[in-house]
């Protein structure tokens, strides 16, 4: 993979008590759904990476509080 291609992507999720949590599981959900979606478009593998990227980090900032 080239260097401009993410090789992994990660969710952090705040854990500050049930709201955090439950609403990490939604977003989580939506998320998956988003994914299956964009494997789903024909995509070539380094646009789907990157595609796929993008809404990971959102959501990961989104969770964080950012």
């Amino acid at each position: 993979m080239s260097a401009t291609i993410p090789g992994f992507s990660r969710i952090e999720i705040r854990t500050d008590g049930k709201r955090d949590i439950a609403n990490a599981a939604y977003e989580l959900r939506q998320l998956a759904d988003e994914l299956d979606r964009l494997a789903g478009l024909g995509h070539c593998d380094e646009t789907l990476t990157i595609l796929a990227h993008h809404k990971i980090k959102a959501t990961s900032q989104m969770l964080r509080g950012k």
